[in-house]
């Protein structure tokens, strides 16, 4: 009796045992699968198709041919007849200007001041680049060299870039692109690389750093009105495109030495880490070999960062 005994209660703490490891495993399993409900938006999947290799710079609008606007001397403007942003005809008067020391003198008679060219109406622009003062009636002007206006051919606009040395060869004059600009969304304009300068340019940048950049010049083929000289624009150039390629958001992709790793859901939180050999990359995909395949879900943060 007494050894069944033994027996008996060395089965049930056996079997207490064996309940106890059960629950720990499954609450640890449980625990692992309950995820933060924003959890998809740490997850990209990996597909196959096209990978499009796109150049994409920031740049300026600015018109390649503009004509500033002189008075004959020194004296006032009397008259404005145009005003800045309208489209003026060449010969069309834009201001009266009247000679003399005393705008009330009696002296001279108002003349007009003509229009060079055809084109849209600006300020003058200073020798550093900024716009000058908006001339008003009654404004005296000190002579001849005086600029009261500056009139812009809208049918040249053009947009420079500046582009690293590190991608002036992957553009060739000629080569097609497409222009964004920030102040008119929704809408696309197609334009051609037109001028590659040959000579690098040093840009400034933080902490006294430099970068060696080339001056590019991209023509639009289509200007329209709702275009402005200054507006920012975004130039984008498709430079290649691979067909069938295995490729994944590029924040999916991780570095540790020379070597690079992806982070392959399991389920919950819990992964795999694979080596893989980075391919082609464009502006957001990569191209990705090795042991992946389509449809895998990997994360773009180290797992353990998201408990």
């Amino acid at each position: 009796m007494g050894m069944k005994k033994i027996i008996k209660t060395a089965l049930w703490a056996v079997l207490l045992l064996l309940a106890l490891s059960a629950a720990f495993y499954g609450y640890g399993r449980y625990s692992r699968m309950l995820v933060r409900p924003d959890i998809e938006d740490f997850l990209r999947k990996v597909e196959k198709g096209e990978l499009k290799l796109d150049l994409q710079e920031s740049g300026e609008l600015v018109s390649r041919d503009s004509l500033d606007v002189f008075p004959p001397g020194r004296g006032f403007i009397v008259e404005i007849t145009k005003k800045e942003g309208e489209y003026v005809e060449k010969g069309e008067k834009i201001m009266m200007f009247k000679g003399g020391e005393r705008i009330d003198s009696d002296q001279y008679v108002p003349v007009p001041v003509t229009a060079p060219r055809e084109g849209l109406l600006t300020r003058c622009v200073s020798m550093r680049g900024s716009s000058d003062a908006e001339i008003r009636e009654g404004n005296r002007v000190s002579g001849p060299t005086n600029c009261v206006a500056r009139v812009v051919d809208m049918k040249t606009l053009a947009v420079n870039l500046q582009i690293s040395e590190i991608d002036i060869y992957k553009l060739r004059p000629g080569m097609p692109v497409s222009i964004t600009f920030t102040a008119i969304p929704g809408e696309k304009f197609a334009g051609r690389v037109d001028v590659i300068s040959p000579m690098a340019e040093v840009r400034s940048g933080t902490w006294g750093s430099t970068t060696k950049v080339f001056r590019v010049v991209i023509s639009i083929d289509r200007p329209t009105q709702k275009m402005r000289v200054g507006m920012s624009a975004v130039v984008t150039a498709n430079l290649k495109a691979k067909q069938d390629a295995l490729k994944a958001p590029i924040e999916v992709l991780f570095q540790e030495g020379l070597n690079y790793f992806v982070y392959r859901r399991k389920q919950g939180y819990e992964y795999e880490k694979v080596q893989v050999f980075p391919g082609l990359r464009s502006e957001s995909e990569v191209e990705l070999k090795g042991e992946v395949g389509p449809g895998d879900v990997l994360f773009t943060a180290r797992p353990e960062t998201l408990r």
